[in-house]
């Protein structure tokens, strides 16, 4: 595989986690109804919905800054296990799906961007 193609994989991978990032940080920082639920619903004061809404817009820009990628990726390793640990607390292993799914796409993107 080329460079080049390997560039083109590593930020479309990119794009689609930081769209996913922005996609769950945005209605937590929002307060939208059904994330006060889920909060709740984990035993999480709301506000704690700041911090981790915060954090996920960050790690969608950080996934878009090839300077700041790599380190991201290691704490969206970080944040997808609190995640898989948290519904599995919470009785909601329906759920671990998306984070466990977000870490393989991450493991990608750093697949795909080792020097060689």
């Amino acid at each position: 595989m080329t460079t080049k193609t390997k560039n083109i994989i590593t930020w479309i991978l990119a794009g689609i986690l930081a769209l996913a990032f922005i996609s769950s940080g945005i209605p937590k920082l929002l307060g939208v109804e059904m994330q006060i639920k889920n909060l709740e619903s984990w035993g999480y004061p709301l506000w704690f919905r700041f911090p981790i809404g915060l954090a996920e817009v960050v790690f969608a820009i950080g996934l878009l800054i090839p300077k700041y990628r790599k380190i991201t990726i290691y704490g969206i390793f970080i944040w997808t296990l609190a995640a898989v640990i948290t519904h599995l607390q919470a009785g909601q292993t329906n759920m671990i799906a998306a984070p466990i799914l977000f870490s393989v796409i991450a493991g990608l993107i750093l697949f795909f961007q080792r020097e060689k």
